[in-house]
């Protein structure tokens, strides 16, 4: 696949001829931050341009809200959205207050675990992140320094459940549990309540602001941001997205260390 900024001819773009976008949706990890897993500066030059236009920037992670806040000090003061915890809690970048949580009773979580098997695994709360036995620090978003417990501590809701599995459960796996699941990387089994995924959160923060998918353009890499790319008028994979989700796009642009969401924003909003 050439890292250019293509059309996918395989795409159903929903945009009526030529509208442009109210709302930009991005993932990080993989799509937003580069290699060195930092906001480039023609990223930032490019979305802050967006905004002063009139787009609303919304950006969807699975990292939880401290760390992705960490990584997107350089996009502060553009009013733009948050949603973390692969959509478990919805607030404003620069306002750490949540608007919206969807989390998991600890029994739940318990039960999940008991489904999924003896995996290493480690779940984010509001608090933070606790460690179980034998979690290695593999995510993007750290955790090494985190506390290590035995079992799901019962004192705190679970926002998010991650397992690493060497091969993915069905998609109906943790139905007995009530419980839903996706994955941001290969191994990596990420579970959540109900109602807290990306498209979800989004779908909320579009209401709020009396808007709907058809005004949507987003961004993504991995299974977890297929729901947002297969909703939005312009879904857009990345080069390096996988081939489910290249195939879930409208379009393609260059890599996340290209600035592959840069160059789309210059292209098509300013």
């Amino acid at each position: 696949m050439n890292s250019t900024d293509t059309a996918w001819t395989g795409g159903r773009p929903h945009l009526p001829g030529g509208a442009r976008p109210a709302v930009v949706v991005s993932d990080l990890d993989g799509t937003l931050l580069n290699a060195d897993r930092k906001v480039g500066e023609r990223t930032r030059r490019a979305l802050t341009a967006a905004v002063e236009g009139g787009v609303h920037l919304v950006l969807a992670t699975a990292r939880p809200a401290w760390s992705a806040r960490q990584v997107l000090l350089p996009l502060r003061g553009l009013g733009a959205s948050l949603v973390s915890s692969n959509g478990a809690v919805t607030s404003d970048l620069d306002d750490p207050r949540p608007r919206r949580v969807r989390a998991m009773a600890p029994a739940r979580v318990s039960e999940a675990l008991t489904l999924l098997g003896p995996v290493p695994w480690a779940v984010d709360r509001p608090s933070g992140r606790a460690l179980g036995p034998n979690w290695p620090d593999v995510l993007s978003s750290g955790g090494a320094d985190a506390p290590r417990v035995e079992e799901v501590p019962d004192d705190e809701e679970v926002l998010c459940l991650m397992a690493l599995r060497t091969s993915p459960p069905s998609p109906s796996f943790l139905a007995p549990a009530g419980l839903c699941w996706t994955s941001s990387d290969a191994g990596l089994v990420e579970v959540s309540a109900p109602g807290a995924d990306k498209r979800s959160a989004v779908s909320w923060l579009l209401d709020s602001r009396n808007l709907d998918w058809s005004a949507v353009v987003a961004f993504g890499d991995a299974p977890n941001d297929m729901s947002l790319l297969r909703s939005a008028a312009r879904g857009v994979a990345m080069a390096n997205a996988v081939s489910d989700v290249r195939f879930s796009a409208t379009e393609l642009t260059a890599s996340h260390d290209e600035d592959g969401v840069a160059m789309w924003v210059e292209r098509n909003l300013l």
